[in-house]
């Protein structure tokens, strides 16, 4: 089993990378096997076509990438998502990484009464997140980390023990300083 990080920013200046960075180095000083999952120097192609989608409701993958994806979480037992939020959300390859890998038959399947069951077991996840909005500030706009990621999709496909860490106001430098050690703590 091995720790995933799936990483979402094109830019190796970011803060973003530098938590990757910081996660990836806590996480093997704990002897983890970690594997990166980075959506951006993959060339992922979040679009979903029309070969994908004849294939979709079979729970076939058109995309090897996003097949070798699944594959990867599969084989986890503990899943860090990095990434930005752009306009209160997630970067539309992240979206698209949702739509494309998460597959029925490989996450969820169809229970009783059209309910989804989910086939994963991933009983440790972290999602870190970075933006201008603090936390409470994000809940103006309904919550979107908590409730359609948290509560929605991880919840429908088995990944729980869901923590939630959040630098808002992440342009001024003492967040980020803060951040980087609340991150390093998290993962001791």
């Amino acid at each position: 089993m091995q720790s995933l990080i799936v990483y979402v920013h094109p830019w190796d200046g970011s803060f973003n990378h530098a938590l990757k960075e910081t996660v990836q180095t806590a996480l093997k000083a704990k002897g983890k096997k970690v594997k990166v999952l980075d959506l951006y120097k993959d060339g992922f192609n979040p679009v979903m076509t029309s070969e994908d989608l004849k294939l979709f409701g079979q729970g076939e993958y058109n995309d090897p990438l996003a097949k070798d994806y699944v594959n990867n979480i599969k084989n986890a037992d503990e899943i860090i998502f990095i990434y930005p939020l752009w306009w209160y959300g997630e970067p539309a390859i992240l979206s698209g990484f949702f739509d494309k890998v998460f597959l029925k038959g490989h996450v969820y399947k169809d229970g009783d009464n059209y309910n989804i069951v989910p086939l994963l077991n991933i009983n440790k996840a972290t999602v870190i997140t970075t933006a201008s909005l603090t936390k409470d500030g994000l809940k103006t706009f309904g919550d979107p980390i908590k409730k359609r990621l948290i509560e929605g999709i991880f919840k429908m496909v088995g990944i729980n023990n869901v923590t939630w860490l959040h630098a808002g106001s992440v342009h001024k430098a003492e967040v980020r300083t803060n951040f980087i050690n609340e991150i390093k703590n998290h993962f001791q």
